[in-house]
């Protein structure tokens, strides 16, 4: 069967992991990679993981060879807006060289590039593909202790969960933002009170969570909770010339992203200083009142807000959540009702690319893709990476075949399908590589 028809089957499972209704379908995407590596010839386990299992699989042709351990996931994001997707998001389609399905870039057809790229490697392969790394990665910690001195052990460790910068520039990711993601919820009534009785005495949670809001960061886009950017490690001179080689616009962007205004950080850095290198703090979502057609006037029980704060080397999750919440009580009147949820959080990953392996890898991306390989940062977070790489203590090769106009976690998700054939051959051939270099 062809490398396209298999990903296609496995694109059709509906593996929702934030949605319990989906359980038998992440059951079925389980099964599918299970029977998949076993017709390969690999052995294969299910570790237990709190919400959805994991799938490991290993072939070990020879002890003395060098062992890569290949990390991916096959849970998938909710498809929603349905009304917007141009094609079935489970129904995968091909057309205009990219086939179109919810998880075709993130992450089913990156790993499964991965996978058929370890047909008859000459080296060990492991492959560990988790359920859950679209609600947090909640399991990883527990596992990485649990079978890095065993079942992971390995010499390298391999991700395809990322990007390439554009269709023309193959790319190897050298570092990942952390993340802190927060909840917080004011509450002042036991419901909501009747604005022309009750206004300018009952004080009203949206305007209270406004204001909170508005003091986490100044106009210029500094954050200003106390000690947050304490200790951060900033990028070395080497890495800020890389950075500042891929040539990036302002304009590029806003027709990248389909946005209208750059803003949000801090103006003293450059683009790509500011989307690889800085922590940032987002609202993702606030919630209060009426929002119905029509008018209704109220001053609302209750006002919520999720915050995110992507993280640099030396910031802690656990650290900023403290951090977070300390300065959001204080600014809280007393009296109202606060709670502050700590829903996830992953560690920032800076990769050691005077390791051998990594020009290696660029000697494979440029073989394969005709073009030059370069080293980027990514301005998002892989929950496994850092933990599991520093339970191991070996390099991490960052290596994505999707782009940044694949719409991922959005409707029309895709990825273009000459990537994920030249991902396989870029894969294969640096196992070669590893293999041969291992030789010598």
């Amino acid at each position: 069967m062809k490398s396209i028809d298999i990903l296609t089957k496995f694109l059709k499972i509906k593996s929702i992991s934030a949605q319990k209704e989906y359980g038998s379908d992440m059951k079925e995407a389980r099964d599918f990679l299970v029977q998949l590596f076993e017709k390969m010839g690999f052995s294969t386990k299910i570790l237990k993981a709190k919400i959805h299992d994991a799938v490991f699989a290993e072939k070990i042709i020879d002890p003395k060879l060098p062992t890569v351990l290949v990390y991916g996931h096959y849970d998938v994001q909710p498809p929603d807006p349905l009304e917007e997707w141009k094609t079935k998001p489970f129904e995968p389609t091909i057309k205009a060289g990219k086939i179109f399905a919810r998880g075709a870039s993130d992450d089913k057809g990156q790993i499964m590039a991965n996978i058929m790229a370890g047909v008859d490697a000459p080296i060990n392969l492991k492959y560990i593909i988790e359920g859950e790394e679209e609600v947090g990665s909640v399991s990883v910690e527990e596992l990485a202790k649990k079978y890095s001195k065993n079942l992971f052990k390995c010499d390298y460790l391999l991700v395809s969960d990322s990007e390439m910068l554009s269709k023309t520039e193959p790319t190897i990711d050298v570092s990942l933002r952390g993340i802190a993601y927060m909840e917080i919820i004011l509450e002042a009534a036991k419901h909501d009170l009747h604005s022309g009785c009750y206004g300018g005495v009952a004080e009203n949670p949206a305007n209270v969570l406004a204001r909170i809001i508005s003091k986490l960061k100044s106009e210029d886009g500094k954050i200003q909770i106390p000690g947050f950017y304490k200790n951060i490690v900033k990028p070395t001179e080497k890495e800020l010339r890389d950075f500042k080689a891929i040539t990036v616009s302002k304009n590029s962007l806003m027709e990248e992203g389909e946005f209208q205004t750059v803003g949000g950080g801090e103006a003293e850095f450059s683009l790509n200083e500011r989307r690889w290198t800085r922590p940032t703090l987002d609202v993702n979502g606030i919630l209060s009142g009426y929002v119905g057609e029509g008018s209704k006037t109220i001053i609302p029980s209750k006002a919520s807000a999720k915050i995110s704060m992507r993280l640099v080397p030396n910031q802690k999750p656990e650290v900023i959540a403290k951090l977070f919440s300390s300065y959001v009580k204080g600014l809280t009147p007393k009296g109202m009702k606060l709670t502050i949820i700590n829903h996830s959080g992953a560690l920032p990953y800076k990769a050691p690319t005077n390791d051998p392996v990594f020009s290696l890898a660029k000697e494979s991306l440029t073989k394969a893709f005709g073009v030059k390989a370069v080293f980027d940062g990514v301005g998002g977070s892989i929950g496994f990476v850092p933990i599991v790489a520093k339970e191991l203590k070996v390099p991490c090769l960052l290596i994505g075949f999707g782009l940044p106009t694949d719409n991922i976690h959005a409707p029309n998700e895709h990825l273009v399908v000459a990537n994920y054939l030249n991902g396989i051959n870029a894969i294969r051939d640096l196992f070669s590589k590893i293999g041969k270099q291992n030789a010598k």
